[in-house]
């Protein structure tokens, strides 16, 4: 295999690993072939978009917050890019969750304040 060929493979490797620890996609319990097929070819085809214009992304600047908040500290990667998706994906998630169980900021605090001072004598 050349190196060239080995990069692709990253590539689409990478896509899917996104996939599947931040959208969850091992999740799913799909048995249908047609729904499978248009599933991988939607990840292709957002991945090789993507991974395409990333030259152009990298001018916009919620790219650069999305890079920043995944860990790249002035880089602005792919994997830092993904990350900073997933922890946004995560925090849209928490709120949902404290919206739907009423979960005010306060008794976050309260929270944060309890386990970190349990933590610190454990």
């Amino acid at each position: 295999m050349s190196f060239e060929l080995y990069l692709h493979r990253w590539k689409i490797e990478s896509v899917f690993r996104f996939l599947k620890q931040v959208l969850g996609w091992e999740e799913f319990l799909i048995q249908d072939w047609v729904s499978i097929r248009n599933l991988i070819s939607l990840a292709f085809f957002v991945g090789g978009y993507f991974y395409e214009i990333e030259g152009d992304l990298t001018k916009d600047p919620h790219i650069v917050w999305l890079a920043e908040l995944g860990g790249g500290k002035g880089k602005i990667t792919r994997g830092y890019i993904l990350e900073g998706i997933a922890k946004v994906l995560q925090a849209k998630q928490t709120q949902d969750f404290y919206k739907k169980h009423n979960i005010d900021n306060q008794q976050v605090e309260e929270v944060i304040q309890k386990f970190s001072l349990q933590h610190k004598f454990s």
